[in-house]
């Protein structure tokens, strides 16, 4: 699968390690220079994560990364409005099956949801996996 993801920060870079892992095709769009060194240097000199270094909200930094040719977007911004932006005009203008964003603000999983976009909360999810070990804790 050829997988595009917004965001080089802590979530994007370790969702573009572990996919490239199970072997998808992953680029990673980020305007930050300095954030491409979350990702493995050997990921990047190899070509298993292409790394895009310009503006994401821009439509042609998202063709520069093949957006008419992926399989799915991932906006993993901590921008919540810019990845229902993208993952918006992914969906919509570029006609991305599989588009997913995650937000910290549950008025945002609400937004993008009713726009058709999958939605994650990374504060619910991180709350969830707490209680669950407390709760195995006794």
């Amino acid at each position: 699968m050829n997988v595009i993801i917004l965001g080089a920060g802590h979530v994007g870079s370790t969702l573009a390690q572990k996919l490239s892992d199970i072997g998808h095709r992953v680029t990673v769009i980020e305007k930050d220079p300095h954030a491409v060194s979350l990702i493995p240097r050997n990921r990047v000199d190899s070509g298993s994560i292409i790394f895009i270094h310009k503006d994401g909200s821009k439509a042609s930094s998202m063709v520069d990364a093949g957006i008419v040719d992926a399989d799915a977007f991932i906006a993993t911004t901590g921008n919540d409005s810019l990845n229902g932006l993208t993952a918006q005009r992914a969906k919509i203008v570029f006609g991305v099956e599989k588009v997913i964003t995650a937000v910290k603000g549950e008025g945002s999983r609400v937004l993008h949801e009713s726009l058709g976009i999958t939605t994650i909360n990374k504060s619910n999810l991180a709350s969830d996996q707490l209680v669950t070990h407390l709760s195995e804790l006794g």
